[in-house]
């Protein structure tokens, strides 16, 4: 596979997080982009949905039906409550995801 035949990892992960984040939605783009920034391992929000965007950065596989719950009531709507969900896992992805990738232009610059 040629270098040009390659997808852009990068240019496909910003399209994802301008969808997300800035997107229309039920929820303001600047409550999806502070959850999302939270699960990264930001500073806390103090919004109802702080708990769940940190639970979600820390360990995603111990959200708990009560942090969920606790999003839909500060919601009042499944969609909502989605969408912040939704912006936490991104966070915590991308997050992770930029991390590896500045590991692999170290290594690859180091060897070069």
């Amino acid at each position: 596979m040629k270098a040009s035949d390659r997808p852009d990892h990068r240019a496909l992960a910003e399209v994802l997080r301008r969808r997300v984040l800035e997107g229309p939605g039920e929820t303001r783009p600047q409550v999806r982009q502070a959850v999302a920034q939270r699960a990264a391992g930001g500073p806390p929000s103090g919004s109802a949905f702080d708990e769940l965007a940190r639970q979600v950065g820390e360990a995603a596989h111990r959200v708990t039906d009560a942090q969920v719950g606790s999003v839909l009531t500060a919601t009042g709507s499944e969609k909502a409550t989605f969408e912040i969900v939704v912006a936490a896992a991104l966070g915590a992805g991308l997050s992770r995801w930029q991390l590896a990738m500045k590991a692999l232009d170290e290594a690859t610059n180091a060897a070069s």
